[in-house]
């Protein structure tokens, strides 16, 4: 921060007395957020988030710079919808910059509210008193089951859940919403347990256990198309596991979308009404 400690201490004493409350409680180990500090963080955040809007529309408005987009989302929407929407961006805004966070549902929702990113695109619902939708659009995709040419099931018409669930799979851990939806759907059959081979939340680990290492993974078809193009994955026929995912984007309900995310936001409007 460049400032010296003592500096520090007097900003934060004048910060405490202009709010009328104490931010932190002091030891002799040193100084850590109380209730006061942990309830005003957030808004101090978005503040900070604002200020970097404030300060890349002054310098977009003195051609200092074309501006800068800050998006995150899911792996499967950054390679797939958020890539042509940046690519179309970028070509039609030369000079802007765009700084992408690519991150499981619950890790992007807290970049959004801390600012880190100004839109968010997820299949996760996210309303609540802080983040609304951007828009009324959607995006979609296609989640199926893919394997290598030679797996055992690869040949097959039709592909009972029963056996699907007896070989082994190349799957995200446990705890992430795409495990947590795969396994909910072998339970509304009446299965109870998945043979996870591989647990990862590497997209190129579990594409690569399926192409080499004869595990099944499940993921948006966006994921593998050039391994399909190619012919190193096949789509497996099971019914009960193919199924349209939607996509809404999210801001921050305080605040102000700074004029890049407005135009990105535009973009994927558009994009969300090709697909």
């Amino acid at each position: 921060m460049h400032l010296t400690q003592p500096a520090v201490t007097r900003i934060i004493r004048r910060l405490e007395a202009h709010l009328g409350a104490p931010l932190f409680d002091r030891t002799t180990t040193g100084v850590a957020l109380n209730v006061y500090g942990r309830a005003f963080l957030p808004y101090a955040s978005t503040v900070d988030a604002e200020m970097a809007n404030a300060r890349d529309l002054l310098d977009a408005l003195r051609g200092a710079s074309k501006g800068v987009v800050r998006v995150g989302g899911v792996g499967s929407v950054v390679s797939g919808h958020l890539a042509v929407a940046l690519q179309r961006l970028l070509a039609d805004q030369p000079g802007l910059q765009a700084q992408v966070v690519e991150e499981i549902e619950d890790k992007l929702l807290m970049a959004l509210k801390r600012g880190e990113v100004d839109l968010a695109i997820s299949p996760e619902p996210y309303l609540d008193d802080e983040i609304t939708l951007a828009c009324p659009e959607a995006l979609h995709d296609r989640v199926e089951v893919f394997a290598a040419p030679d797996h055992p099931l690869a040949s097959r018409a039709v592909i009972p859940l029963e056996e699907a669930a007896r070989l082994p799979w190349a799957l995200p851990p446990q705890d992430t919403p795409v495990t947590r939806e795969l396994q909910r759907r072998f339970f509304a059959h009446g299965i109870e347990t998945v043979e996870i081979g591989v647990a990862s939340r590497s997209v190129n680990m579990l594409k690569g256990m399926a192409m080499r290492g004869g595990l099944m993974c499940w993921m948006p078809r966006r994921l593998v198309s050039l391994e399909i193009e190619s012919g190193r994955l096949v789509a497996l026929s099971i019914p009960e596991l193919s199924f349209r995912r939607t996509f809404q984007i999210y801001r921050r309900r305080k605040g102000q979308l700074p004029p890049a995310a407005l135009r990105l936001l535009r973009a994927l409007q558009a994009l969300s009404r090709e697909v």
